[in-house]
């Protein structure tokens, strides 16, 4: 199995130097050990000392940064706790990049140095963001503050309209609950007082109106008496007179259809004078229109005879008038006698009649008293119903009052603390969140209130956020690649020989191995590998084992 030739020991190591002492910690912030680095020149170990300087640049910056961070995202935060959040960041940072450090090879494979720088430009890229977003937030706070103070007093002054309106709505309607109550209470209260002032002006008519019977009675048949006393008094008619009755209205009757009948056959006689006398005249009438001649001729001969006839039928109504007329008269004096009679027959009556009038006058006082019962009933009962009335109103109005106070506890739950967290927000301090997005709205949205330049204007707010942005991110985005890139730009030294020469020896007797193990698997299973000089040698040969020799 091939093997390198051993290193040679360095004939001459520097002892370590008091400069060396107070460069320790540069050396272990570049990852280099102090077993390593004394068998190197002096001017190796200040080229690691260099190195390990640089990771100062990242862990202050980040030391710095975090202070900074800490402060402007949390309100208020102890000193005590952003000290440590600080300390500990700026710990992982240097730590990173010693780590980097340490781990960089030049000899490696190019692909594992590019995954170390990379994951390097990446935690630099990240770390940079982290950083210098807050200072621009920090930059464009008061924009960012006016911009979302004027937003939000928008919108507390739409919210304190529509509160305010609600209110009055509500006020309103607490309002007409109370005009209503007020308003049926005095209804209430009116149509009580009509009522029951309308019962008590019943009640002294009914309470005096004491009926005694035999008076009532005796009074009643007074009364009769004085009013049958009357001229224009009428008994009550007995069955003769009612028959005396029957005969003049048949009278009269029958006189009225012969006055008719006279009326029509006095008309036909008129209108037969007329017409024999056109008829004379040779002139047309009624009975013949035709005209003719003058003269008496036939036509004139048949009217005369139709006249004739009707006088003879006059003569016979007027007479048969004259006695009807007579007869009405004697039925009129037998009437008046058979009122007179039945006028005679009632006074005689009266005196039979007052037991029906003590009878009378008993129902009416028993009337009387059912009416005074009843009277005082309603009495009663709209004295006893207004109190309820009146209770029933008021907790009707208590039961509004309560769901009016419930819907205004439940305005104020939905208007108050939204009010309130506004105007907190607008006095207070604004959260990350917040200040994000009013930082989006500065730089790409508008205001509610810009005019026409303004939003022409708007796009090129955007570049300029993004160069204040750049600026800051590329400083720290730089110097936190201060460490690995002076690394990669430094030459390898000695240094990076002594750490590398091992590896190179392991790579090549692994190579070696793989391609012989086909062949001497067999013997090597049987004999094994411990009695192989390659491994000892390497490991005596190595300079980092070899005992320091003190100078002569």
């Amino acid at each position: 199995m091939p093997q390198l030739p051993p290193t040679e020991p360095a004939t001459h190591t520097d002892q370590p130097t008091r400069w060396d002492r107070w460069m320790r910690p540069l050396y272990w912030m570049a990852g280099a050990r102090w077993e390593t680095l004394r068998h190197c020149p002096p001017s190796e170990r200040e080229r690691i000392a260099v190195l390990g300087s640089t990771v100062l640049i990242p862990t202050v910056m980040s030391f710095l940064g975090m202070i900074f961070y800490a402060k402007s995202r949390f309100a208020n935060p102890p000193w005590m706790s952003v000290m440590a959040i600080a300390l500990a960041w700026s710990f992982v940072i240097m730590n990173t990049d010693r780590i980097l450090l340490a781990t960089y090879r030049p000899f490696q494979p190019w692909w594992r140095r590019c995954m170390q720088v990379l994951f390097r430009f990446a935690l630099s890229a990240v770390v940079s963001v982290a950083i210098s977003f807050p200072f621009c937030l920090d930059q464009y706070r008061p924009a960012i503050t006016y911009r979302l103070q004027t937003e939000l007093q928008g919108k507390l002054n739409t919210l304190r309209e529509e509160e305010a309106g609600k209110r009055a709505e509500l006020a309103a309607e607490l309002q007409k609950i109370r005009d209503d109550e007020a308003a049926s209470r005095k209804q209430l209260v009116a149509s009580y007082t009509s009522q029951h002032d309308g019962l008590l002006g019943q009640l002294p008519a009914l309470e005096t109106a004491i009926l005694n019977p035999e008076e009532y009675a005796d009074k009643r048949t007074e009364d009769e008496r004085r009013r049958a006393g009357e001229p224009d008094f009428v008994a009550p008619a007995s069955g003769e007179t009612r028959n005396v009755l029957a005969s003049i209205e048949a009278q009269k009757e029958t006189l009225a259809k012969t006055k008719t009948k006279l009326e029509d056959r006095q008309d036909l006689h008129n209108r037969l004078v007329e017409a024999i006398a056109r008829e004379s005249n040779g002139q047309p009438n009624e009975f013949y229109p035709e005209p003719k001649k003058s003269g008496s001729g036939p036509r004139t001969k048949d009217m005369m005879a139709r006249d004739k006839a009707v006088n003879a039928e006059l003569r016979r109504l007027d007479s048969a008038l004259t006695l009807q007329q007579e007869g009405l008269l004697t039925g009129d004096k037998q009437l008046a006698t058979a009122r007179l009679a039945d006028r005679n027959a009632y006074l005689d009556a009266l005196v039979g009649k007052r037991d029906g009038f003590i009878e009378e006058g008993r129902e009416k006082e028993r009337v009387r008293k059912e009416r005074l019962a009843k009277l005082q009933a309603d009495i009663t009962a709209v004295e006893t119903a207004h109190p309820l009335q009146l209770t029933r109103l008021a907790d009707q109005t208590a039961a509004l009052e309560t769901t009016h106070a419930s819907n205004t506890k439940r305005h104020e739950e939905r208007y108050l603390p939204h009010i309130q967290r506004i105007e907190r927000k607008m006095t207070g301090v604004l959260d990350p969140m917040e200040e994000t997005i009013g930082l989006y709205r500065v730089i790409f949205v508008p205001a509610p209130d810009a005019d026409q330049a303004e939003k022409a204007e708007q796009p090129q707010k955007w570049l300029a956020g993004l160069f204040q942005f750049l600026v800051i991110f590329g400083t720290l985005f730089v110097l936190d690649l201060v460490p690995i890139m002076t690394k990669i730009f430094s030459r390898a030294g000695p240094y990076d020989v002594l750490v590398e020469h091992p590896e190179f020896i392991a790579n090549a007797n692994l190579r070696v191995f793989r391609s012989e193990y086909g062949k001497h698997a067999d013997a090597w299973g049987v004999t094994g590998m411990a009695s192989q000089p390659s491994g000892p040698d390497l490991v005596k040969g190595n300079p980092r084992n070899l005992a320091p020799e003190s100078k002569s």
